[in-house]
């Protein structure tokens, strides 16, 4: 084999210590000073930092952390993890419970590891002869030839390791599927609606009624409590979003007009005294016009009849008011469309609908969902066929897989970025790179891949989320879970195996265009360096990623800067404020399964990653477990899903490093350039073939019980909560109700009543909204609130809890008073309809 003997290859080859420390380093300082940062302001801004504390349901709320530098920290880590079912759901609870678990494994699994690899690795090993420094010498491609009968200390420790681990991986199991049919036999989650409600879709015309449905889902226990015919609305949701943005529009008017009166006010007492208030502030020169047409861009642009803003926007809200009205009370004239919600009376009742064959024709009343909630359902994809899903699934799949192969092109580049050090010799233009400062080289080397990489992959999960929902998936909730697949599907190509390729060809490319035949033994030899590039990255997701989630940084900065910009209206600052922000887990879990993924493969080979990653997981945890009990809101629970998933996606990890392992003792040559540790390869066919059995066991032993109630839950429920039956069209009729005073009752009916309608499309489900402008001193809003009432327009208007206050600010004490709380509740977040 050829070695590397110039100062220029030992710098070179030694360049991965001074990238790792340098990304270490920068990423500790940056992550130090945001540290330093969130904990002097997070009580300063309790909004950002500890809204939970105060906002939601008051049964989720938790109370908030010491002040001090230290305790709050202290006094997280001791709250149980328990806790977080309460406050946040069970995916919030396995998700940390995932982060911990790692953190723990990994690090206790360094101290065996790490006691018995590295002596084998590093004494008496290739050492700079082979061009093997720095960082080089921790790793498995370190062991001299003529001492190639240490490959049996990693092979024993592979199967101590990977035997540890699926352990560990069946014991979480059997406690997720505990807890799991605990939550589902619980009197908290039967008591919501989604608990006893299926969505069966593809359902033939000739099943497309009430009274067929019944007969065929009446026969499991407890029967059928109610049935919701989704319906073709035609135009009317297009109608009800159009009144939803003119009612903004005409608060935003409002509300511009009485600011600016209030600025003039001085202005106005002096000349006019004895005017109609609105007259007076309200007058033609002040009131605001628009051009309405056809084609909206050309209106925009001066084209179309002028009309005024106020009087435009009252008198289209009020007829689009009166012709939902009149739709809600005249469903016959919409035609059924091929999917329908069947609630039961019983929840064991909708887990056995839900698995048994429905329909003798084939592929009819198929696929069918359990445990959808009523503001997660994608109402555009409850019309597809059976035939036509199944179209856009193969087209979003194939546009997947294109994305795959064209994603591959910049993230290949970030690889090779990673290794520019190594393409000096062929590529001798590059060698000025020996002349920047062993910092900047660091930073080029090190840390600018790690940002570009992460990057690069915060960019997939908006386009995925597409892709998703146009595929045809019914519920937010099932996006997020196909997403959880979709994009871990791409962390691991892009953000690890191209990564480790590009990185390994472009560290030997000058060997293999010197020794063509000897390409798979050369690279064999040179793969274990591509975990320098992993050891930065990490190292730097695990202080910047970390810190960055407990900062918020730019939530900060966009929360008050966006507010003070744009949040011209009561509504939109009681949207912006009491809106928490989010984690969507179909996004939040592959990446750190990709972490777990990086680490496996790497564990045998360079063990010293197994600390990095373990302490990356144990900063992970402290920040996600803080955000989960006093930051994010979760309106996508999926009641613990998530977990098994990522759990079955960890195999991945250990299935890439039993073949590369098993690829590395086939190409293992003595010092005669004889193969010399084919036994050992064949061990790491075997254990793949054990682990293979696992994970099939695995999987037969907890599917079925992770997804569905089993038929002895009964005997074990201690409470089947009933949910009341209200007529399907009893819906709320504002359009009688003119007394502001009253609006609040009305509201408060709606509620009680939701149930009764609670899966019907919201366009005929929310009620009328009302226009909500703020108080002012000079009384005009009191006076547009009066004059609106009395004008006789099917149009509701109110200032409670909004008013200017003397900085002509607008200030809100509670919810808009249309506000309405759905009637799921899974995770204990209050879901408002603003």
């Amino acid at each position: 084999m050829a070695t590397y003997t110039t100062n220029s290859t030992q710098i070179t080859e030694g360049a991965s210590l001074s990238q790792f420390f340098t990304t270490l380093v920068v990423s500790a300082t940056v992550a130090i000073i945001e540290i330093t940062i969130f904990v002097i302001i997070r009580k300063k801004f309790k909004r950002i930092y500890e809204p939970k504390t105060y906002l939601g349901d008051e049964n989720r709320r938790v109370e908030p952390l010491p002040s001090t530098c230290c305790g709050w920290l202290s006094t997280l880590l001791k709250m149980p993890q328990e806790d977080l079912i309460r406050t946040s759901g069970l995916d919030a609870y396995f998700f940390a419970r995932y982060l911990y678990m790692h953190a723990f494994f990994f690090l206790s699994s360094f101290v065996l590891v790490a006691l018995i690899l590295l002596p084998v690795y590093i004494v008496d090993g290739k050492g700079a002869s082979y061009g093997k420094t720095g960082l080089d010498i921790l790793t498995f491609g370190n062991i001299q030839p003529r001492y190639s009968s240490r490959y049996a200390a990693p092979l024993v420790l592979a199967y101590i390791f990977i035997g540890a681990y699926l352990y560990f991986l069946y014991a979480e199991m059997k406690i997720f599927v505990g807890k799991r049919q605990t939550f589902l036999r619980s009197p908290a989650y039967q008591s919501c609606a989604s608990a006893t409600t299926i969505l069966v879709t593809a359902i033939p015309k000739e099943y497309m009624s009430e009274a067929v449905l019944f007969r065929i889902f009446n026969k499991f226990p407890g029967g059928v409590k109610y049935i919701w015919l989704n319906r073709n609305l035609k135009d009317l949701p297009d109608k009800a979003d159009e009144r939803m943005k003119l009612v903004e529009k005409l608060e935003t008017t409002e509300c511009k007009l009485i600011r600016a009166a209030l600025k003039d006010e001085a202005k106005y007492r002096k000349t006019i005294i004895e005017e109609d208030i609105i007259d007076k502030y309200f007058s033609e020169t002040k009131r605001p016009t628009m051009r309405m047409g056809s084609i909206p861009v050309l209106s925009s642009l001066c084209f179309g009849e002028k009309v005024d803003t106020l009087t435009y926007c009252k008198e289209t809200i009020s007829q689009l008011n009166t012709t939902i009205e009149r739709a809600k009370t005249s469903l016959d004239n919409y035609v059924v469309i091929n999917s329908a919600f069947i609630q039961f009376n019983k929840s064991i009742a909708a887990h056995m609908a839900v698995q048994c064959v429905a329909a003798s024709i084939p592929l009819a009343m198929t696929p069918r969902y359990i445990d959808v909630k009523p503001v997660n359902i994608v109402w555009s994809n409850l019309t597809l066929t059976y035939y036509e899903k199944k179209v856009r699934e193969l087209a979003i799949l194939a546009a997947t897989i294109a994305l795959i192969i064209f994603w591959a092109i910049p993230v290949s580049f970030v690889g090779i970025l990673s290794n520019l050090t190594y393409l000096t010799d062929k590529l001798t233009f590059l060698r000025f790179i020996y002349n920047l400062p062993t910092a900047l080289l660091g930073l080029i080397t090190g840390l600018l891949p790690t940002v570009l990489l992460a990057i690069l992959m915060a960019l997939l999960p908006i386009v995925l989320r597409l892709l998703a929902k146009m595929s045809g998936i019914p519920t937010t909730d099932a996006i997020d879970y196909y997403l959880q697949g979709s994009y871990f599907v791409f962390q691991v190509v892009h953000a690890f195996l191209f990564v480790t390729i590009s990185s390994s060809v472009t560290s030997v490319i000058t060997l293999i265009i010197q020794n063509p035949p000897s390409a798979a033994t050369i690279l064999a030899a040179n793969i274990p360096t591509a975990s320098n590039f992993f050891f930065s990255f990490l190292a730097l997701q695990g202080l910047s990623m970390a810190a960055n989630v407990l900062l918020q940084a730019v939530v900060l900065i966009l929360f008050y800067l966006l507010g003070t910009l744009f949040d011209n209206t009561p509504r939109k600052k009681s949207r912006r404020y009491f809106t928490l922000s989010s984690l969507e887990w179909g996004t939040i879990f592959p990446i750190f399964t990709n972490f777990v993924v990086i680490t496996l493969v790497y564990s045998i080979i360079a063990p010293l990653i197994l600390i990095i990653s373990g302490f990356a997981f144990a900063l992970f945890y402290i920040a996600y477990i803080y955000t989960i009990f006093y930051v994010a809101d979760f309106s996508n629970d999926i009641g613990g899903l998530t977990f098994p998933r990522a759990i079955y996606q960890s195999f991945t990890g250990i299935y890439l490093m039993e073949i590369l392992l098993a690829a590395l003792f086939f190409l293992a040559q003595n010092e005669f350039g004889a193969q010399s540790a084919i036994p050992e390869g064949v061990l790491m066919c075997i254990l793949i073939v054990l682990t293979i059995g696992v994970h099939f066991m695995m999987s037969s032993s907890f599917d079925s019980l992770t997804h569905y109630l089993p038929m002895d839950a009964e005997e074990l429920s201690p409470l089947e909560a009933p949910v009341s039956r209200k007529p399907i069209m009893q819906v709320l009729d504002l359009s009688r109700t003119n007394n502001v005073t009253n609006i609040d009752n009305a509201i408060n009916e709606l509620y009680d009543n939701t149930v009764g309608h609670a899966y019907m499309h919201p366009a005929l489900r929310d009620p009328k909204p009302i226009i909500w402008i703020a108080e002012d001193k000079l009384g005009i809003a009191t006076e547009e609130v009066r004059q609106t009432r009395a004008s006789g327009l099917n149009i509701l208007m109110s200032t409670k809890g909004a008013r200017f206050n003397k900085k002509m600010k607008i200030e809100i004490n509670s919810m808009p008073p249309d506000h309405v709380k759905t009637l799921e509740n899974n995770n204990g977040i209050d879901r408002t309809r603003f």
